[in-house]
């Protein structure tokens, strides 16, 4: 199986990531910039729009006409109620409503008009207005732009859903939302990016002696490269954007605008990234889960639970046996070691021993069991095996110049 190369596989991720970021970005702008804005003209318009006069009925005036309610209906559709009040005929003054209302009225008399008001309206709640009225009410409707705003009852006032009074929080947390994902998806792109500029002296070779130790500048590129796999830096990052843009979307409701919202996600987003480069200080100074464990070559070839994981062509699947011996490791289906062997090349070194990860490739391992990290130049390879065979796995990989021993005959099985 041909790999690619290590700055090729980490250039595609980072380039998607940006990819997404850059769209994120784009939509996050066209809400502040164009939805936001015209939902708070909107909403200015409203709040300054006065109640039309007597001789002249505009679309930009309040005007209020007298309804009678014929019913009520709370519809129930999944987790949501919505809030429904059935309206009859309703009255107007001298003069009539203009055309381009919705409601305006179809037919005039002397000092009054009948108006086609809708037959229902949605109401934002059940309270005040709804909760208290029962058919036969007589309600005072207000139009504003062809839609009715609001309803009154007595001395109460409820809005409809066609309120539009904080129409741009939706627009403008959903904007706060995707700009914190899509700032984080850049960020991650800059770190693959970074990284990809670094892997090429990872998959140098690493020495194996005495113990599993990583040594000199290509050993400590090729113990970042696999510890960048740990768990540990996929959830921590996953968890503070998570944290972040929740908090993003839900500041616009809470707060009375859009600087206090802006403000508010900015302090709330600094404990966030302060905890996380908290913890991500402390777990690259904490010791490393690395297994220090002594190369220990067979005299006689072993055989015994394992199995090889990776993009290699070693790495077959219902391989569940290794064959290991003094230069020659491979992979087997055979509990005896004997038939359709398949042995790792000479290329495939070791990086270090370490615990199982939930990131790594393939089913999870039985409890106890260690993986031997290795790589076939730039392609991670992984040897899941039972801890009391660790040693003779790196006893086989290690293949000492020395060494005259040729593998060949029957294994032994343990």
């Amino acid at each position: 199986m041909n790999a690619l190369p290590a700055p090729a596989r980490h250039r595609s991720p980072a380039l998607g990531r940006t990819a997404i970021g850059i769209v994120l970005g784009l939509v996050a702008g066209w809400l502040l910039l164009v939805t936001v804005p015209h939902a708070l003209d909107v909403e200015r318009a409203f709040t300054a729009a006065g109640d039309c006069p007597v001789a002249e009925v505009s679309t930009e005036c309040r005007h209020t006409v007298a309804a009678t309610v014929t019913s009520t209906a709370a519809d129930h559709q999944h987790r949501s109620t919505y809030y429904w009040l059935g309206l009859g005929h309703a009255q107007d003054g001298p003069v009539a409503l203009p055309g381009r209302l919705k409601a305006s009225p179809h037919t005039r008399g002397p000092g009054r008009a009948v108006a086609a008001v809708p037959r229902r309206i949605k109401m934002d709640g059940r309270t005040p207005v709804f909760a208290l009225v029962r058919p036969g009410a007589a309600l005072q409707l207000t139009y504003w732009r062809g839609e009715i705003r609001y309803v009154e009852y007595r001395s109460l006032r409820q809005y409809t859903t066609a309120d539009p009074r904080g129409g741009y929080r939706l627009p403008l947390a959903a904007a706060l939302f995707l700009l914190s994902v899509g700032v984080a998806c850049l960020r991650g792109a800059y770190c693959s990016a970074r990284r990809a500029t670094g892997v090429p002296g990872a998959a140098g070779s690493i020495e194996v002696s005495g113990s599993i130790e990583v040594s000199g500048s290509t050993g400590s590129a090729g113990s970042a490269g696999a510890g960048s796999q740990e768990p540990w830096r996929i959830t921590l990052p996953l968890a503070s954007v998570l944290l972040i843009s929740c908090f993003a979307f839900g500041t616009p409701w809470v707060t009375g605008g859009v600087p206090t919202a802006v403000l508010l996600t900015t302090v709330g987003a600094v404990p966030v990234l302060a905890g996380s480069a908290w913890v991500t200080h402390r777990r690259r100074r904490r010791t490393t889960d690395t297994i220090k464990v002594a190369p220990l070559a067979p005299f006689v070839e072993e055989c015994f639970p394992g199995t090889i994981r990776g993009e290699v062509p070693y790495s077959q699947e219902g391989f569940g046996y290794l064959v290991a011996a003094p230069g020659l490791l491979a992979s087997t289906p055979d509990p005896f070691g004997r038939l359709a062997r398949c042995p790792v090349p000479r290329t495939l070194t070791v990086v270090r021993v370490r615990p199982p990860y939930w990131t790594d490739p393939g089913p999870r391992p039985a409890p106890g069991s260690q993986v031997v990290e290795c790589r076939d130049g730039p392609t991670p390879v992984y040897v899941v095996t039972e801890h009391c065979y660790s040693a003779w796995v790196l006893g086989a990989l290690r293949r000492p110049a020395d060494s005259q021993f040729r593998a060949g005959g029957t294994a032994r099985r343990s």
